[in-house]
């Protein structure tokens, strides 16, 4: 038994820690993806303004169980709207990028008339 049992309590904490790492990879990735979805359709709007790290800051705070270092960079072309987020806990690491179009229909629709 004094095998066992600290062979039971190290796969439980494997098992912890890899489940902390996911549920932080899909909190950064749903935050990131909803960040450039807003950018993109910020983009659309005239006179609509959003910062969008701020926007990405407030889904990610008080939500990351494992990872305390988070970076965002937000990149802007005439394009898309791309949102690259790090993550990191001593040699752990996260790496999350979205991407959205900036689509504008509206003139599409007008030239085809």
């Amino acid at each position: 038994m004094s095998y066992i049992i600290p062979l039971f309590l190290g796969l439980f904490v494997l098992i912890m820690h890899t489940v902390f790492y996911f549920h932080d990879k899909a909190i950064l990735n749903g935050a990131a993806s909803e960040t450039a979805v807003l950018g993109a359709q910020a983009e659309r709007r005239a006179g609509t303004e959003y910062d969008l790290e701020e926007f990405f800051r407030e889904r990610t705070d008080d939500k990351l169980i494992y990872m305390t270092e988070v970076t965002v960079e937000v990149r802007e072309t005439g394009k898309e709207i791309t949102v690259s987020a790090e993550a990191y806990k001593n040699f752990m690491g996260i790496e999350v990028s979205q991407k959205a179009l900036i689509v504008k229909p509206e003139e599409n629709i007008r030239l085809m008339r």
